[in-house]
């Protein structure tokens, strides 16, 4: 069976059909691991969606002209974009993205229904539109921020808006604190322009780039951490990248698999060993091990 979800296929050969390739259908569905009819399916989903922009030939198809679209993204984009228009409430008028991305992904939820959302209420949207400005002209701001606990204040030169693990983060360098920080944007209250921009350090985009999770340390070095996975649950390691760092790199003799995740820090794996318990178990570090039974610990005597 294809790893790949219907959704992701599709738009890849709509990609190819706008790069001005011949696909034929036979050689698509070897390459998908697919049957010639969930293919041929796939070409009338494109024809529905984009409109009648390709010639047949025999069993193969050809774009006489591009579909209008800048770029085509990958379906996990597309996904995460739908929830971000939808967790906007974006509408014509206020919209952040352009119309030919917002008319793509219209089509698609007459498709596709995307369930997933982001646990926090985005109400801040000048606090959003702010943070957009200074990360796009490299501008150093102040920000009110309320936490749980208090309300504190600090200095940030701001990177980037990530969306991780169904929150969306403001990330930067704390100028107050001189290191790199993930703030929550549903708990930043205010946002204050500062009279001076700063250069951005290549390093730290190479960080945020490679980012996971929230829990990433700036500044550490990589960590392997090797899991054995039972062969009981398996299937869903070997169809899903729990991080995009996973890599399965070995089968045991009775089905059981090895994956490989690498990571600045053992808390960003610890929720998702807890999660597969008792079907993995710790290769290596031994360290990460203790760790792990430390929390455990904590969990049970808070019972």
């Amino acid at each position: 069976m294809s790893q790949k979800s219907s959704l992701y296929r599709t738009i890849e050969i709509l990609k190819h059909l706008n790069e001005g390739k011949k696909l034929c259908v036979t050689r698509l569905a070897e390459e998908y691991e697919v049957s010639d009819r969930t293919i041929r399916r796939d070409f009338e989903l494109i024809r529905e969606l984009f409109g009648d922009f390709m010639s047949k030939e025999g069993e193969c198809y050809r774009a006489y002209k591009k579909v209008l679209l800048d770029d085509v993204l990958h379906a996990t984009d597309l996904m995460t974009l739908a929830n971000i228009v939808n967790l906007f409430g974006v509408t014509q008028k206020q919209s952040l993205i352009s119309d030919k991305t917002q008319a793509l992904v219209d089509k698609s939820m007459l498709v596709y229904n995307f369930k997933s959302r982001p646990f926090e209420s985005m109400q801040n949207y000048e606090v959003i539109k702010k943070l957009e400005h200074a990360i796009k002209f490299h501008k150093e701001i102040k920000i009110r921020y309320k936490s749980e606990r208090a309300i504190s204040h600090a200095n940030f030169k701001p990177y980037k808006i990530l969306f991780l693990n169904e929150n969306f983060y403001m990330v930067g360098e704390n100028s107050s604190k001189n290191n790199f920080e993930f703030r929550r944007i549903a708990m930043i209250e205010d946002v204050e322009y500062k009279n001076k921009t700063f250069m951005p350090h290549s390093d730290i985009h190479t960080f945020i780039a490679n980012i996971q999770t929230p829990w990433a340390v700036y500044g550490n070095d990589e960590i392997l951490v090797r899991l054995r996975v039972s062969k009981k649950v398996r299937r869903f390691f070997l169809f899903k990248k729990y991080l995009p760092s996973q890599k399965v790199l070995h089968t045991f003799d009775n089905g059981d698999i090895e994956v490989h995740y690498t990571v600045t820090s053992l808390h960003e794996l610890e929720e998702l060993v807890i999660k597969w318990l008792p079907q993995l178990s710790i290769i290596s570090p031994q360290g990460f091990k203790k760790m792990l039974k430390r929390t455990l610990k904590r969990k049970w005597e808070a019972l």
